[in-house]
């Protein structure tokens, strides 16, 4: 009985020091593996597959804008040289005209009281011949009556005496607004081409001499583009300008409205426009009436980074774009854009010159 409690327990203690070195060695291999170093792993997002790789290069880059023009004849402004009033514009914007059609027909400044005196002379001639009639037939009445008509004749003869008097003075006042009147005094075209601005004036409105009352752009003359108005102060901000016509490119100098004719333009309601001449003539490729598109370069830069402008992407934190790795995986990059031409967009800084980045379709 001895010998069997002995054993037993020294049994227990052998697995009681079993169990407690396993617990140590695991707390060992526990503390073990905290002191080493875990190694990050980086998470990259798959490319999609919808999009297209698009590549970090460098290049020139140009934000244009793009306006509707048209090729002109350098233009002659029309105007009267008298006051008077508008009796009527003949011919409207784009019409072809030769030289020496009338534009537009002028009347005298005093052509409305000219009118009415005209009508006026007649009206008095009638109620005078009526009035004399009336008279002449209360002296026959009373003659035919034996009664004395004396009295009658006299009042007739001063009657008529006043009729004729009020009759001259309206005459002498029509003489001599005829005499100083201008009749119909016409504008024509200095040559052949066609009309290019006209007065919104209406027909019978009142104009001073000088006013401008049509533009007419001749053959005879040399070759401009003209096109929507950009103010002077704009277009000293902007890099350059071109035209294209008829497929080719050609290179415009621009040219500022005088501030008079704008003043002069303003006060005939007319819409100024901006002018552009040829840098070097066009030659016979180019007719007067081709439409042309204006092309403003309003900023350029030269060999700098651009990428797709769907490449960039902006969230909340800002711009980015997406660099393609290894294994068909992708990095979101934080970048600063620059100029854009809507084809592709400057980048300043986040990316390098080779690097491939995902494009959105």
């Amino acid at each position: 009985m001895r010998q069997k409690g002995y054993l037993g327990v020294r049994y227990m203690f052998v697995r009681r020091a079993v169990t407690a070195m396993l617990i140590c060695a695991a707390m060992m291999t526990l503390l073990t593996s905290c002191s080493e170093p875990v190694e990050k792993k980086e998470l990259l997002a798959p490319v999609v597959s919808v999009g297209e790789i698009g590549v970090c290069e460098r290049g020139d880059i140009a934000k244009l804008m793009v306006k509707d023009a048209h090729v002109e004849g350098d233009f002659e402004v029309l105007s009267f040289d008298a006051d008077g009033y508008i009796f009527e514009i003949f011919s409207s914007v784009g019409d072809e005209v030769g030289k020496g059609d009338a534009i537009a027909a002028l009347t005298s400044a005093d052509f409305e009281e000219i009118m009415t005196l005209e009508q006026e002379i007649e009206e008095i001639k009638k109620e005078n011949e009526k009035r004399r009639k009336y008279l002449e037939a209360q002296v026959k009445l009373k003659e035919k009556n034996g009664e004395d008509a004396e009295e009658e004749r006299l009042t007739c003869e001063k009657e008529e005496a006043l009729m004729d008097l009020k009759l001259s003075q309206k005459e002498a006042r029509y003489k001599k607004l005829k005499e100083e009147d201008i009749g119909y005094n016409y504008i024509t075209a200095p040559g052949d081409g066609h009309v290019v601005a006209v007065s919104s004036s209406d027909q019978g409105a009142y104009i001073t001499a000088g006013t401008p009352v049509a533009a007419v752009a001749t053959d005879e003359t040399g070759m401009f583009i003209s096109g929507a108005y950009i103010p002077e102060k704009e277009a000293v901000g902007y890099d350059s300008f071109y035209a294209i016509i008829n497929g080719k490119e050609y290179p415009l100098t621009y040219v500022p409205v005088a501030k008079d004719v704008l003043a002069s333009l303003s006060a005939a309601s007319l819409s100024p426009k901006s002018r552009f001449t040829f840098v070097t003539p066009p030659g016979d490729e180019v007719s007067i009436g081709d439409y042309a598109a204006l092309i403003v370069v309003a900023a350029k830069k030269e060999n700098v980074l651009t990428v797709p402008v769907n490449s960039v992407y902006t969230d909340k934190d800002g711009r980015f774009v997406y660099v393609i790795l290894e294994g068909d995986k992708k990095e979101r990059r934080e970048v600063v854009t620059g100029l854009s031409d809507g084809a592709r967009i400057e980048v300043i800084e986040g990316v390098r010159e080779g690097e491939s980045v995902y494009v959105e379709n």
